[in-house]
């Protein structure tokens, strides 16, 4: 039995200073950094690490085609990236995540426009304290970081399998406080709402992950997981109460969104990752899935629970 938990380890954590700087032990190639021709679906991307990393990617050579729900950060978005005169193309796709509608109809375009897709990057999330329902009756927090990157996924899929070599990499966090994921409630609730639905949430996307990753072995697609660390964000704006600490203990200990996005454009394009598919990969190093994810059973439950619910936009 460990000396000291994990719900324990990940407090302790937040109040340990973090990376300063990308690592330099895993500094892309050179040829690892020509992402000319590449199109990469990047949701996420007009914010935070997300913004750090498209931005990086263009200045590779890819075409990052950017998914969001802010009109006005995409178009600050683009005339920024045409600023600084990339190697590479970007454009901007409507997309509210809190509207699997508007995810369907926003994959519909994407793949008008786009005859080949090399990798999605499933960036965005929310950690939202609000008990408000989405358009679609959903908690918001189900439905941003899970329904909508599940059904964005699947609406794409084949358009990635086209363009094997592919890759999918999911953004998730530290799942390790989180016991079990309730599935009852899940299929009871009409909202998927449960206790800490935020993690609950990532939990479900690391399940989804693990279970795409094996169903498209053998196709060249690969699907893996990121945990980019504690990196200074807006995911905690919404904390309300004592709970706002929180904010300025992230400010000063975690690390500056250089070196999450420098993680993630890592297992976009480094050659390590060839071939590689079902893995976490938590900062810099592998780490073990959570509990739950190892339990086959309640994955088929899952999926079988999300067919359902996807059903009226697939």
């Amino acid at each position: 039995m460990p000396l000291v938990s994990e719900k324990t380890r990940i407090i302790l954590k937040l109040f340990t200073p973090q990376r300063r700087k990308p690592n330099p032990r895993h500094a892309l190639a050179a040829a690892e950094r020509d992402l000319a021709g590449k199109t990469i679906v990047f949701t996420g991307g007009t914010d935070g690490i997300g913004r750090v990393a498209v931005e990086m990617l263009h200045q590779m050579g890819a075409h990052v085609v950017v998914p969001g729900r802010d009109a006005a950060k995409g178009k600050a978005l683009l005339a920024a990236l045409a600023a600084r005169g990339g190697r590479g193309k970007a454009s901007f796709e409507p997309c509210n995540l809190a509207d699997l509608q508007s995810v369907k109809d926003c994959a519909t375009r994407i793949l008008a426009a786009h005859r080949r897709i090399d990798v999605l990057v499933n960036c965005a999330g929310i950690n939202a304290m609000s008990d408000v329902p989405t358009k679609d009756g959903f908690a918001m927090n189900w439905s941003v970081n899970y329904l909508a990157p599940v059904l964005l996924t699947r609406l794409l899929l084949d358009r990635l399998r086209d363009a094997a070599p592919a890759r999918i990499v999911n953004l998730t966090t530290d799942t390790a406080y989180l016991d079990v994921i309730d599935l009852e409630t899940m299929e009871t609730a009409p909202d998927l709402g449960q206790k800490d639905s935020y993690a609950a949430s990532k939990l479900a996307f690391e399940m989804f992950s693990v279970d795409l990753a094996q169903s498209l072995s053998g196709s060249g697609v690969t699907v893996n997981l990121q945990h980019p660390g504690y990196i200074r964000s807006n995911l905690l704006r919404n904390l309300r109460g004592a709970e706002r600490v929180m904010q300025g203990v992230m400010r000063i200990m975690a690390s500056p969104t250089e070196v999450g996005a420098d993680r993630i454009v890592r297992q976009v394009a480094a050659s390590g990752f060839n071939g590689v598919s079902g893995v976490l990969i938590a900062e810099d190093t592998q780490r073990a899935h959570h509990s739950e994810v190892g339990i086959a059973a309640k994955r088929q439950r899952l999926a079988a629970f999300t067919d359902r619910i996807l059903a009226r936009w697939l």
